[in-house]
């Protein structure tokens, strides 16, 4: 392939990620954005001393410690007096892009390490001269594809999800280019990223072990211990799980169904639901493989890459011990998932390569190469194509969310026990949070065509939260499902009798995490903005979600 179209070829995935991610980007919090970033910028003003300030930054949340995340935050809002939710999202796309960057180096250039006369070693550069450029275009398409399209977008996950093995793959390839001291001090800032970041400093020390480097093992290895030790001081472990719990032999055989599900994540489908976790396992015997045939002496820094997202897999199997393998899908663990895929298929095409096998005449390597080229290309628009919608589903919940907290003091996508609207609120009388105005006509409802009908043996399930007379338009929103039924992105639309029949319009999306139910019930938030209606006009509801369908007259 020529060198210029290469490049276009590498460009159009990373265009479109980084194009959609600038597009879609919207300034509210989300979630968990609110019991960490919104209560510590709430609570900073208070904290006087450096002490105090420090706490609040190391203060654990939920499994994590997001020091990174809060760190963000408060440099943002120290030079622009308010925070802007969107610049956690502009960072984690230039960890992405980063990592991308760090990958292909990885592949190509020479680790340049001093070792013993008598640890044989051949060098990343000799591969990487052997290995056309060409036959690392399918990282590209693993690594910006939308399956992770909820990392993108939420805030405070973007810059942890996202940072942590970002920071650990820059540790690892500064390890391994004579920036000792460097790659110890990007390790320990992962450790404050996510809770992955953790296995950084240990995985750094495990290397120069292999590498007979005895004093950087030792050095690194006294820095480890007192980081660990003060990350975990006064740690509370969420889940509860006792270590003589997860030894019994069901849990360890459901630890083995989450890890693998989580590693073959990215080949998730319901009609395949095995697919995953024998991709997982897969990548797992290769795994031992490479540490049989020493990789770790032939790319340093690929092999400890996969050593941290492993760990990583198995760290998220732990904690999640409780929860059945659907848990492991969820759009926020992906990236993970499409990194360590990308990781696998560079050593599996640098050890074909060191080994120069034919195959019809043709090297091993560029079969294989361009095999999985068809199916990352295949998957990238497969999963673009898939998930546009909920991106922009995700934009719209934000937008609703800001609509219903500036005109009605509400706030639905965040739990009620953290109390987000009056957070939020105080936030912002402080100046601190400066949300865009949204006006009730640029969200207006869309008059459309339906033909209401119910599947058979279905029925509706609603609430009604808000049903008011406000600027000219008719504001309806609350939640609405096929009862039974998980929802999973409903399409919601409310029906107004008028004296020419029912006139049905779109609803706006949104999120309802104060149900009790929220695992199903989180996706059946709906907002109408109806012209020309009153609140004492009859109204239907009718929701579509998937192939189910159900309509209701309110009362």
């Amino acid at each position: 392939m020529k060198r210029g179209l290469l490049w276009v070829a590498a460009a159009i995935p990373v265009l479109y990620y980084a194009g959609l991610v600038l597009w879609y980007a919207y300034d509210f919090p989300y979630m968990d954005d609110y019991p960490v970033v919104v209560d510590f910028l709430n609570r900073l003003p208070a904290a006087e001393t450096l002490g105090a300030k420090a706490s609040l930054l190391l203060e654990q949340n939920n499994f994590h410690r997001l020091v990174l995340a809060k760190l963000i935050a408060w440099v943002n809002v120290a030079l622009t007096g308010s925070v802007d939710f969107r610049v956690m999202q502009y960072v984690g796309l230039v960890a992405l892009l980063g990592t991308s960057w760090l990958l292909y180096r990885s592949a190509e250039s020479s680790a340049s390490i001093d070792r013993p006369d008598h640890y044989p070693v051949t060098t990343e550069a000799g591969a990487g001269r052997r290995s056309a450029s060409a036959l690392r275009l399918p990282v590209c398409f693993l690594l910006f594809q939308f399956q992770g399209w909820n990392v993108a977008f939420w805030s405070m996950v973007a810059a942890s999800n996202v940072t942590a093995p970002a920071l650990a793959l820059l540790a690892i390839y500064l390890a391994n280019r004579r920036r000792e001291g460097w790659a110890i001090g990007v390790a320990f800032i992962a450790l404050f990223t996510n809770g992955n970041g953790m296995l950084v400093l240990p995985i750094l020390v495990l290397g120069w072990l292999f590498q007979h480097r005895w004093r950087w093992a030792l050095g690194t290895l006294l820095i480890t211990i007192p980081a660990l030790l003060y990350y975990f001081h006064g740690y509370q472990n969420p889940s509860g799980l006792l270590i003589t719990q997860l030894l019994s032999v069901a849990h360890l055989r459901h630890l083995l169904a989450l890890d693998t599900a989580f590693l073959g994540a990215i080949v998730y489908h319901p009609a395949v639901a095995w697919l995953p976790i024998l991709l997982g396992s897969g990548t797992i015997i290769w795994a031992i493989y490479l540490l049989w045939i020493r990789y770790d002496r032939l790319n340093p820094t690929l092999f400890w890459l996969l050593v941290f997202l492993h760990l990583t897999g198995l760290m998220l199997a732990v904690n999640r011990i409780q929860n059945d393998t659907s848990i492991v899908f969820a759009s926020r663990y992906r990236n993970i998932t499409a990194l360590h895929m990308a990781a696998t298929y560079l050593t599996v095409l640098d050890v074909l390569i060191r080994r120069d096998l034919p195959w019809r005449g043709i090297r091993l390597a560029n079969w294989f190469a361009g095999t999985v080229l068809a199916g990352t290309v295949g998957l990238w628009a497969v999963s673009n194509w898939t998930y546009l919608s909920k991106i922009e589903r995700f934009r719209e919940l934000k937008q609703t969310d800001n609509l219903l907290w500036q005109r009605y003091g509400q706030i639905r996508a965040c739990a009620p026990q953290y109390e987000p609207a009056s957070r939020l609120s105080d936030l912002a009388n402080r100046g601190a949070f400066r949300p865009k105005p949204v006006s009730l006509t640029a969200l207006e409802s869309r008059p459309v065509v339906v033909s209401p009908s119910t599947t058979s043996g279905d029925s509706l399930a609603y609430g009604i939260d808000i049903r008011r007379r406000d600027e000219g338009f008719l504001v309806v929103s609350g939640w609405a499902k096929v009862a039974g039924r998980k929802a999973n992105f409903n399409d919601t639309f409310v029906g107004v009798k008028t004296a020419k029949g029912w006139q049905y319009y779109t609803t706006l999306f949104h999120q309802r995490l104060d149900k009790d139910d929220s695992a199903n019930d989180k996706d059946t938030g709906f907002t109408g903005i109806i012209p020309a209606a009153q609140p004492t006009d009859s109204l239907a509801l009718f929701v579509r979600s998937g192939n189910y369908m159900a309509k209701q007259m309110v009362r």
